[in-house]
């Protein structure tokens, strides 16, 4: 057993190296719905003081319970090598939100508080979401198999993470690819960097951008400080509670996916032996999130699952701490934007890289090699997920849209659009039906798989799943074909058990 030598606060090399990884990560991608939203015509101005300043103190209150909570098992436990969850902002919800909330609302109205005020109106849901699921998570524990927790966790953090994000790397070809190669040998091949040993993160960030100066790919534009609270004084978030329930498609597959995601989390954990309770964890993400969405942020946080990871790395609970506070000063100084210039993508991505690898590792971990099936598939959904989001934001940038009848043929017919949509849409819960359904046959549970095709059926009907919208009666023929898929898989108990006993008489 470790004795406790250092303060929780104080800062290891791991937490160094995480540290600049979360103050990055969150900054690029905190900035993610201004770069989208300016195509369509909302000013960057105006992105930057109602999108943004809300998440940090969202993210502060979460972090914070999040350290607390490692502090006590640390002392619980007189040990110094407890790792903090990872705490940060989430890549699909942002996507979701800005592309299927928040940028079709604009286009519709031309009215940035509308718009903006039903982003964060999502973001308030998804925390009261996280909150109502909280004091049955033991339940949702029960009813979920864990391959199908697992594989959820996986498709979003690495596939679809991976998809969108890591061809990045080339946005400079020379920046990101001696980026990779430091990550590669300094984190994935555990080479030191020197005698003193510098974190590998730190010299994946700083040769690097040194380099984006010299040859001026790296531009950051100082335009002096301007404080700012990190909050939006405005009602508008809580009066378009109503008003967003129509995406509501868009936002409960979100909700649970983070709630199985923190789930998964913590499963992660306690497999590298930092056993926290599912249930506080879950409840210091919903308070984050809650209070992201009153704050006015369009951002939700979420629980990553990257605790083995980030643990191998030799993080501790510093990390968390710091990060939070760092991410408070950039945004209320004003400096966000000129700071996230100094975290161009194709180091971020060389850096993703890492984190996609681990999340996939632990996923295929953490799941018995009978189910591998069950992930493998779940890895591949997400496709349609990433290729949707990036025709629908090259369409934005060329101000096209789906809708139009001769755009959607011209798609139809290139890259088959509506089955892409398909598959695109609530892709989180079809990874949940397909990879719990898999898991159920795999046992020979031929009822609780068939319960699975009419979970499906009936979110294909309400429009939770394969639909942009949640309406009654959105898609009839998916809800047929997981209804008769249904029926299929409740009589194969029968001829199921047969088979079983001609290919196993002697049983």
């Amino acid at each position: 057993m470790n004795e406790m030598k250092n303060k929780w606060y104080s800062l290891t090399g791991g937490d160094i190296n995480a540290t600049i990884a979360q103050v990055g990560l969150n900054l690029a991608q905190l900035v993610i719905p201004i770069a989208l939203l300016k195509s369509a015509g909302m000013s960057a101005g105006f992105s930057v003081s109602h999108l943004l300043p809300g998440y940090v103190l969202g993210y502060l209150i979460g972090s914070l319970g999040l350290v607390i909570l490692a502090m006590k098992l640390s002392q619980r436990e007189k040990r110094d090598n407890v790792t903090a969850h990872v705490y940060g902002n989430n890549v699909p919800a942002i996507l979701a939100y800005t592309l299927l909330i928040i940028l079709p609302v604009y286009v519709k109205t031309h009215n940035p508080i509308l718009a903006w005020s039903f982003g964060a109106a999502a973001v308030i849901w998804t925390g009261l979401f996280k909150l109502m699921a909280a004091p049955f998570v033991g339940l949702i524990r029960k009813v979920i198999p864990k391959p199908a927790i697992m594989t959820v966790f996986g498709a979003a953090m690495y596939s679809y993470l991976a998809l969108v994000l890591l061809q990045r790397i080339f946005d400079n070809p020379l920046l990101g690819i001696i980026a990779l190669v430091i990550v590669c040998a300094g984190v994935l091949a555990n080479i030191p960097f020197t005698k003193w040993k510098i974190p590998p993160f730190l010299v994946a960030w700083l040769i690097p951008l040194g380099l984006g100066f010299i040859i001026r790919y790296v531009h950051v534009d100082f335009h002096g400080i301007a404080p700012t609270l990190p909050l939006v004084f405005s009602l508008s978030p809580i009066k378009a509670i109503i008003g967003v329930i129509p995406y509501m498609s868009v936002i409960l597959p979100i909700a649970i996916y983070q709630i199985l995601q923190d789930i998964s989390a913590v499963e992660g954990g306690n497999a590298v032996g930092d056993n926290y309770d599912t249930r506080s964890i879950l409840f210091c993400d919903a308070a984050g999130t809650l209070l992201c969405g009153l704050a006015g942020s369009v951002v939700t946080p979420t629980i990553y699952a990257l605790h083995p990871p980030y643990k191998a790395m030799g993080a501790r609970i510093g990390f968390q701490f710091w990060t939070p506070l760092i991410l408070l000063a950039i945004v209320c100084s004003g400096l966000t934007l000129f700071v996230t210039g100094l975290f161009p993508w194709p180091i971020l991505a060389a850096m993703i890289a890492y984190v996609a690898i681990g999340v996939g590792r632990v996923t295929i971990n953490q799941v018995d090699k009978k189910y591998l099936t069950a992930v493998l598939l779940g890895f591949v959904i997400p496709t349609g997920a990433a290729v949707s989001s990036t025709v629908s934001s090259a369409l934005t940038s060329l101000k096209l849209s789906a809708a139009n009848p001769q755009v959607y043929a011209a798609l139809n017919k290139t890259i088959y659009w509506s089955s892409i949509q398909g598959l695109g849409n609530g892709f989180l819960f079809l990874v949940l039906v397909v990879s719990a359904m898999i898991t159920e046959l795999i046992d020979r549970n031929f009822n609780k798989a068939s319960i699975w095709c009419l979970v499906a059926a009936a979110f294909s009907w309400l429009g939770l799943l394969h639909s942009a919208r949640f309406v009654w009666g959105a898609q009839p023929m998916y809800a047929l074909g997981w209804f008769i898929a249904a029926i299929i898989l409740f009589t194969a108990k029968f001829w199921g058990v047969k088979a079983e006993e001609i290919s196993q008489p002697g049983r």
